[in-house]
């Protein structure tokens, strides 16, 4: 059977339009792309979320979802200071994965996450200050009280940073107690908690520094460890005899500090400086709390 011309026309026509559509829409994505490229708009930064936090010195920067990061396509600032390597971020950064680094006595103020695609163009995917002191001695441990290199002769046993407790007393119901022993890092200083009295949100809505709730709540339990202040040793008694007197004076009272095989101890009850016999030698008993191993 014959079609006659103008039905084969008609069949023609409709792809010959497509085909054009098609072509046409090529020509507009390159003329976009290369409009894109000439203005130097951004690309597309990947899609994830990422968590910044701290725990005493240890920082950590999680993703929690989205994209892949290939090694080498993002990098992890302290303070500007390229720490990626410190993170271990020679991997693949992907959903479920931590990156962790132990700041040690170092200064860290803020922590970001930032992206580098191929052609070179960074994006800041995350950031979080964390305003950690350092406590690395001398004029830059930001802080007095005797404290200055603490942290170079002893390895802390219960260490926190303050402003982290803070974060958590704000956050909880009804407050957080303070623990005994541990020990309390606020810009530069060292302070003790004796006794495991409870932090209000009262108290921490203010996000005040450790000297400043001592200061309110008059809480004499709270002690800023000073090392400039003798620290006794098992020379100051008979090491071998607990029952023996200490030496000579000064005698501990509440505060000193006491080195003993291989243990710094700090002495919880008050005694009498003018007396021996307060404070008991043996220092696993009650009167003493061990706060950090000697390096």
């Amino acid at each position: 059977m014959t079609v006659p011309a103008s039905r084969m026309e008609d069949a023609v026509s409709p792809v010959i339009g497509t085909i054009f559509l098609i072509a046409l829409t090529i020509v507009l994505i390159g003329i976009v792309g290369a409009a894109m490229m000439a203005y130097g708009l951004p690309e597309p930064a990947p899609i994830l979320g990422i968590s910044i936090g701290s725990q005493g010195n240890i920082i950590t920067v999680t993703q929690l979802n989205g994209d892949v990061l290939p090694a080498g396509s993002y990098t992890i600032l302290v303070d500007d200071v390229d720490k990626t390597a410190a993170f271990g971020g020679n991997v693949e950064f992907g959903p479920g994965i931590t990156l962790s680094w132990d700041s040690g006595s170092e200064a860290v103020g803020t922590v970001s996450v930032v992206y580098t695609s191929d052609k070179g163009v960074s994006t800041l995917l995350a950031e979080k200050n964390i305003g950690k002191a350092g406590s690395g001695g001398g004029d830059e441990s930001g802080g007095g009280g005797g404290s200055d290199g603490f942290e170079d002769t002893y390895t802390i046993l219960h260490r926190v940073e303050w402003r982290t407790f803070l974060d958590e007393v704000n956050a909880s119901t009804s407050g957080i107690f303070l623990g005994e022993g541990i020990v309390y890092v606020d810009d530069g200083e060292y302070w003790i908690s004796l006794d495991n009295k409870r932090m209000s949100k009262a108290d921490a809505a203010t996000n005040p520094s450790i000297q400043t709730y001592v200061d309110k709540t008059a809480d004499n339990r709270l002690l800023k460890i000073d090392l400039s202040k003798k620290i006794f040793t098992a020379s100051d008694m008979d090491p071998t005899d607990f029952s023996q007197p200490w030496k000579s004076t000064p005698y501990p009272t509440i505060g000193s500090l006491y080195e003993y095989d291989s243990t710094l101890y700090i002495c919880k009850s008050k005694g009498d400086v003018t007396s021996d016999s307060k404070i008991i030698r043996d220092p696993s008993s009650r009167d003493w709390v061990d706060i950090a191993d000697i390096k």
